[in-house]
């Protein structure tokens, strides 16, 4: 597998922001919406750190912007959350962006490699079919 699948993050949330807090029972983080309109609070329910990959660029400014809060006892873990924000802020690394990595070249390098050797097996073969027997 070349591109690990990552879980679908809501988009555009920040609108509704209202804390982020990590909780230790579950060991997930709980990002908490209040819905103006309706009245209703939601949740975001983040189980590892990379699904934040996934946010929009707004949410990533706005999960910047507003710590996470933790017990100090969870210290390490939880910032392990705000450290990856804190990466996708400084890279510009969102879900609206295509980053430049140099594994995306190698990838397309490595492609485009198997891709002319299949191309000479196919002519290797057509060239040893049309060929007529020695018989």
């Amino acid at each position: 597998m070349k591109n690990m699948p990552s879980k679908e993050m809501e988009q555009d949330f920040y609108k509704d922001f209202k804390g982020w807090v990590f909780n230790p029972k579950t060991c997930e983080v709980v990002i908490t919406l209040f819905d103006k309109k309706t009245g209703f609070w939601r949740y975001i329910h983040v189980l590892d750190p990379m699904w934040l990959v996934n946010c929009s660029k707004k949410d990533i400014e706005c999960l910047f912007f507003n710590k996470i809060m933790y017990y100090e006892a969870d210290k390490e873990q939880a910032l392990r959350y705000q450290k990856l924000v804190k990466v996708c802020f400084e890279k510009d690394i969102n879900l609206g962006r295509y980053w430049e990595s140099k594994w995306r070249d190698l990838e397309l390098e490595e492609f485009l490699k198997e891709e002319r050797h299949n191309e000479k097996m196919d002519q290797r073969w057509l060239k040893l079919l049309r060929e007529p027997n020695g018989d």
